[in-house]
Formats: C-alpha cells, sequence, structure tokens
C-alpha cells in the first residue's frame, strides 16, 4: 500500500467526505491521469508513450470545488470541519483558500479553487480574486473562471492506497477532461511565463503537452463538442489567442519553454502538437 503524502492526503479527504466527489486539477491530477493510463496500456491516447514525458508529480493538490459547493455555507463548513479534523492549518498568505498539513515526509498543500459560479454568483459577494459563501466559515476559493465546461465529462480515475491511520482505502476522483484543462493552463501559462519565481510557465507550458498527448479516443468526441459548444466563450477566445501566439510557431516562447523543461526530450512531437492544439480550440 502506498503512503505517498500527496496520495494519502486525497484518500483521507475522501474517506472523511463520502457524500462528495473529488475533483482534482492541477498537475497533480495530469498525474494521476497519467500513471492511471500507464498501467492500462490497453487504452488508447493521442501520443503513444514513446512521445510523452515522464510523469511529474507536483507539491500540492488543486481541489475544485463545484459552484452549488462553494456558494453554500453549510457544504463548506463541512469541508472545514474536515481540515481541522485532519489537522490541516490556514496558509496566511492566501488565507482561507489554502491549507497546509504536516506529513512524513515533508508538508502537503491544498489549494481550494471554485468552478465558474454562472447565475450561482449571485449567491456571494462579489469580490475578483476569491469565492466566499454568506455567511463566512472560514473557507474561501479562488476564482477558476477559466474551467470552462469543468464538470462535464470528467475522467473518473481509481486511486488506492492507506489513510494516514494505515487502513487500506480505495476510490475514483474526478479529472477534468482536456478542453478544460487546456484553457486552465494556457492561462496560467500565460500569467507565469515571464515570472522567475515560477520557472518562466515551464512546468505550464510541459503540462499544455501533456495534456494533448494523453487525450484519449474516449476523451475525443466529447472534448470537441465542447470546444464547438463554448467556441466563442471570452475565455477560448482567449486562450486560442494564446496558443497561436505562443504555442503553434516553433519560435513561440511556449515551445521555447517546452525545450527548455528538464523533462523535455528529441522525441516529443512539437509538430503535431501544434496541430492538435490548433484543432482542439478551432475558431467557429
Amino acid at each position: 500500500m502506498s503512503r505517498e503524502p500527496l496520495l494519502t492526503t486525497l484518500l483521507d479527504l475522501d474517506a472523511a467526505l463520502p457524500s462528495r466527489e473529488l475533483i482534482v486539477g492541477g498537475g497533480y491530477g495530469l498525474y494521476l491521469k497519467q500513471l492511471y493510463l500507464k498501467d492500462n496500456p490497453e487504452i488508447r491516447t493521442l501520443f503513444s508513450p514513446r512521445f510523452l514525458p515522464s510523469a511529474r508529480t507536483t507539491e500540492d493538490i488543486d481541489l475544485i470545488l463545484r459552484a452549488e459547493v462553494v456558494t453554500d455555507s453549510e457544504s463548506m463548513k463541512e469541508i472545514r470541519q474536515v481540515l481541522d479534523a485532519l489537522d490541516f492549518q490556514v496558509v496566511e498568505a492566501a488565507k482561507y483558500m489554502q491549507f497546509v498539513r504536516d506529513m512524513k515526509p515533508g508538508q502537503v498543500k491544498i489549494d481550494f479553487l471554485a468552478a465558474p459560479l454562472g447565475k450561482l454568483a449571485e449567491r456571494v459577494k462579489k469580490d475578483v480574486r476569491r469565492v466566499r459563501p454568506k455567511p463566512s466559515v472560514k473557507l474561501h476559493a479562488s476564482k477558476l473562471e477559466e474551467a470552462v465546461g469543468v464538470e462535464r465529462d470528467t475522467l473518473r480515475i481509481p486511486i488506492s492506497g492507506e489513510l494516514s491511520t494505515g487502513e487500506p482505502h480505495q476510490t475514483e476522483v474526478l479529472i477534468p477532461q482536456a478542453f478544460t484543462y487546456v484553457l486552465t493552463k494556457l492561462c496560467a501559462f500565460r500569467d507565469r511565463m515571464d515570472d522567475d519565481n515560477k520557472d518562466l510557465g515551464r512546468h505550464h507550458a510541459l503540462d499544455v503537452y501533456r495534456i494533448i498527448a494523453l487525450l484519449t479516443e474516449d476523451e475525443d468526441s466529447a472534448v470537441h463538442n465542447l470546444s464547438e459548444e463554448f467556441a466563442s466563450h471570452p475565455v477560448v477566445v482567449d486562450a486560442r489567442e494564446i496558443a497561436a501566439t505562443y504555442f503553434v510557431m516553433k519560435n513561440g516562447i511556449g515551445q521555447l519553454r517546452i525545450r527548455e523543461h528538464t523533462l523535455y526530450s528529441d522525441s516529443f512531437d512539437l509538430d503535431r502538437f501544434a496541430s492538435e492544439l490548433q484543432r482542439l480550440l478551432a475558431a467557429p
């Protein structure tokens, strides 16, 4: 049984919140997806394994909260009580949006993100950065408005291991499909590509490549249906411009950052990657 700190924490949360399906985004969600596909080689992906970077874990877990959860005080109170029971502490620099827990080894950080609120935005105060229910329960979530379609056609990934108590536990978590993932990672790259403290966005750039490469046959039609449905959405228009400016051209900064990454290999098919990225975000 695995006692890897991120996995153990995710299993602890699932066991303590049996009525909630956890949506895991960010680098850790991609990591779980890639490991699952590696263990199930019969599932065909757009790129074969030899064109893929090795699976890269992260130091934190991005949990995406559904709009009906993040705007409801009782739902958020339940989650906050679980965090307290599992000995999580507030990260003061991102108060009530990020929590850390001491583990052996190291720490695990959870970053709470809010799915696009839509009509439920009326339930909460207007805030540029965060969503907090009324009344407050000292648990907020960072806005992730670029996660268009995040609750649609999610992938179910089985996970198993040991809880922090040593008990075995197995469950499934939800991973966003490739369309939503591409939108969030392109926007994250745009925001970090000149930031020395964030490795100039190299991890985000490599994740954009990874998302395209890991597109499964089962995902393909759903993802392109979402792309067509939301083709005129402002976030998609923005992401299309980011892709065209930084990732489609060989000399684009996005492709440069991929080639600079320590996990880059000459086996990567950047030409096909650029073509498939354009297809995924095709204009109406």
